[in-house]
């Protein structure tokens, strides 16, 4: 069976469970990254924006009267490497969307972990966060380990950062199904993502575009100047569009376990479940 055949599968008549799961995590990591990318944004395009020129001359100001001489000197000057100018990249922006953006990655994780139970046959949301309470060190450290490399990866130069964050987007399901934590479960997500990259990138463009489609689009119809109402939006999105996908993800890394250890997916399921169980 395919991919979406074996989630629809597993989530046949516990689609309200799932998203309730799911919501758990996402809604909170995204109410609060979404306003931290709002405020970023803001301050950033709040910025003077002054040329060389009108920057000089805010320094120097001259009188409507003055010879062309001093106006020479002026443009003169702006051509010069010290002249000021305004940074082609806002800081500001930068740290902003990087400090939302690991705050999204930290609610995929937990919320990949809560939906590996509901994948595996927890009986609903109450049943699969209570299972990954047991984890939380483990899943702390190996979370810790993505975003310090992830944010690394960003700072290295943007693309780096992306690699490593899908590298690693199996991790969530490692740290709670299996005996490893912080980078060994890394290599481990990296290994399978290996075998099963394709689809695994194409959920992630699918829920990234959707996500991106709906904030913006419904996002020109709120008052502007407001941080609630923009993060709220983001929340209310990310919980309505992403915990398919990431269930998605979480029936992926049960397929690409299953095809590295040669056993039947029922039979890790099986596993998973009764090892995870709380006591």
């Amino acid at each position: 069976m395919g991919l979406l055949s074996d989630a629809a599968a597993m989530a046949r008549g516990r689609a309200g469970a799932l998203f309730l799961t799911a919501a758990l995590s996402l809604a909170p990591a995204y109410l609060v990254g979404g306003a931290i990318v709002f405020v970023a944004f803001a301050r950033a395009t709040a910025e003077p924006d002054l040329t060389r020129r009108e920057a000089l001359a805010e320094r120097r100001a001259l009188p409507p009267d003055a010879p062309a001489e001093q106006r020479r000197d002026v443009l003169r000057e702006a051509r010069e490497p010290g002249a000021p100018r305004r940074p082609v990249v806002s800081l500001t922006l930068v740290a902003g969307l990087l400090s939302g953006g690991l705050v999204f990655l930290a609610g995929l994780f937990l919320a990949q972990a809560a939906l590996l139970g509901m994948a595996v046959g927890a009986g609903g949301p109450g049943a699969a966060w209570a299972a990954v309470a047991p984890r939380l060190h483990a899943l702390g450290r190996t979370l810790a380990a993505a975003l310090a490399l992830v944010a690394l990866g960003s700072v290295a130069g943007g693309v780096p950062g992306l690699f490593a964050a899908f590298a690693f987007s199996l991790a969530g399901a490692v740290a709670m199904a299996e005996n490893v934590s912080g980078f060994p479960a890394l290599h481990r997500s990296w290994e399978l993502i290996k075998r099963v990259w394709p689809a695994q990138l194409g959920l992630v463009l699918c829920a990234t575009a959707v996500e991106v489609l709906l904030t913006q689009g419904l996002g020109r119809l709120l008052p502007e100047r407001t941080v609630v109402a923009p993060a709220l939006l983001d929340a209310a999105v990310a919980a309505v569009v992403l915990p398919l996908p990431v269930f998605a993800s979480a029936v992926l890394y049960l397929k690409a376990r299953s095809a590295a250890e040669g056993k039947p997916v029922d039979e890790l399921r099986q596993y998973i479940l009764r090892t995870s169980e709380p006591g």
